[in-house]
């Protein structure tokens, strides 16, 4: 059972000690993760740092190993608050660190950690870290122990748990520990909820576009290909300009969002399971009421994909830029990165698609080498995408590239209708410990990092723990 009370005292403690290194003008580095979560939970700790006069700063890894930890530890700073990272290597953190560190993370570890003197985890307060609570949610907690004013940092928590997908309530709805920040955000007047289309673009973009640009859910036949959107409205009779100005999703009425589901639904159907991927399309939006509507950053869910893009694109200080208020500058950066982002995407995807032996389905698994045209830091995005497909809904969709000359990176994600409990957080990291790489993660995604020569081992390791 959730324990808030006692998630709000060990907040309290973290304040108290992160407090007190203020005061003694410590130096404190705040290190995250490269996705939406990560520079999420980075900016809402380092932004109630500033505000408590600390001497701060931040940083986004892609992945947390040994070699990443003793770098950081040649930096000599005097505190190192982890999050999005670190919770699987409490051992090599504590060799390196001593006790001056601290996780605040939401990745499943061993039971036995939770109650860790340097870990402040959602699972260890009986909340669900791959539904309820993500690192933003966590940070937020910390920041609110700080201060009660720092409530205005709630929308930022939001985006954190939205970029890792954490909308799994009824109609996409936001649940458990996030709820009660999203409540926050209500209150102070920050965030307004309503029901409609869950495409990105909603606000921005022509209907067309924001049906083809959105992957999630997946449309066979529309998602990724904006020509085929707009021929099939064009065809349908649907009214998609107005006064010569091209119209979008916000703009219809309900009669008009009727005619559309039932357009969407038809290509929908075409592969089977489309009331599925019917009730993907619309739930829970959330606005962020500060931000200008003509701008991606309006809707949450849009300014997680904005900033995930970032990380995804080697930029995570613009994506940090943007979580910290940078609406000039940083924003025109990131509005340029996430177009070249999609082109990636876009262009992953066209390989997977053409015939070779990328993808190889192994039982309950799809195994997906993207050696040689796959980045590293898009292994994640490309797995997600693959999982919400039709094709591997019911699949367990693990995907790998090359991370450096000895490297290799695999992310892992569950199909929605993946007909068997797992754990993939657990599967990952004791995978990974077999062959001497990290990895870890949450029930339905995870990742690892391993030695190259071991692929086979691993991957082995990794089918047979999913069959069991």
């Amino acid at each position: 059972m959730p324990d808030l009370e006692a998630l709000t005292a060990r907040a309290s403690e973290a304040s108290k000690l992160l407090s007190g290194l203020a005061k003694e003008k410590k130096r404190i580095l705040v290190v995250t993760h490269i996705d939406a979560d990560g520079l999420s939970s980075g900016s809402i700790a380092f932004q109630a740092l500033e505000r408590i006069g600390a001497i701060a700063s931040v940083r986004a890894l892609p992945d947390l190993d040994g070699r990443a930890i003793d770098a950081l530890k040649n930096d000599k700073f005097d505190f190192y608050l982890f999050t999005d990272l670190g919770s699987g290597l409490i051992d090599q953190l504590t060799a390196a660190f001593g006790t001056n560190y601290l996780v605040v993370d939401h990745h499943q570890l061993s039971p036995d950690l939770y109650v860790h003197p340097n870990v402040m985890n959602a699972w260890g307060f009986g909340y669900d870290g791959g539904t309820d609570a993500s690192s933003a949610t966590m940070a937020y907690v910390v920041a609110l122990a700080f201060d009660e004013g720092n409530k205005n940092l709630s929308p930022i928590a939001i985006i954190g748990a939205l970029g890792d997908r954490q909308d799994n309530g009824p109609g996409r709805s936001l649940a458990g520990l996030n709820r009660k920040v999203l409540e926050d955000a209500l209150e102070k007047g920050l965030v307004t909820v309503s029901k409609d289309f869950l495409f990105h673009g909603r606000e921005t973009r022509p209907i067309h576009e924001a049906i083809a640009m959105t992957y999630t859910p997946y449309i066979a036949g529309l998602s990724g290909a904006k020509d085929a959107c707009l021929a099939a409205l064009s065809n349908s009779g649907f009214v998609l300009k107005e006064h010569g100005r091209w119209r979008n999703l916000a703009e219809l009425s309900d009669p008009e969002k009727q005619k559309l589901l039932e357009i969407l639904s038809s290509f929908a159907s075409t592969d089977g399971g489309g009331s599925a991927v019917i009730s993907e399309m619309i739930g829970e939006v959330y606005s962020l009421r500060e931000e200008d509507s003509l701008t991606p950053l309006h809707d949450a869910r849009e300014f997680a994909t904005l900033i995930n893009a970032c990380g995804r694109m080697d930029a995570t200080d613009v994506g940090i830029a943007i979580a910290l208020g940078d609406r000039d500058g940083g924003l025109s950066e990131a509005l340029r990165l996430i177009g070249e982002y999609r082109v990636k995407i876009g262009k992953a995807l066209q390989m997977l698609q053409t015939p070779g032996e990328r993808v190889s389905t192994q039982g309950d698994v799809a195994v997906v080498v993207g050696d040689e045209f796959i980045e590293e830091r898009m292994t994640g995005s490309i797995s997600s995408l693959l999982a919400s497909s039709e094709k591997y809904k019911d699949k367990m969709v693990l995907v790998r590239a090359r991370s450096g000359e000895t490297e290799l990176k695999f992310s892992s994600r569950l199909g929605d209708s993946f007909p068997k409990e797992v754990n993939l957080g657990l599967i990952m990291q004791q995978a990974a410990e077999l062959v001497g790489g990290v990895g870890g993660g949450h029930s339905m995604a995870a990742g690892a990092k391993i030695p190259m020569a071991k692929r086979d081992e691993f991957t082995r390791a990794v089918l047979k723990k999913v069959a069991e």
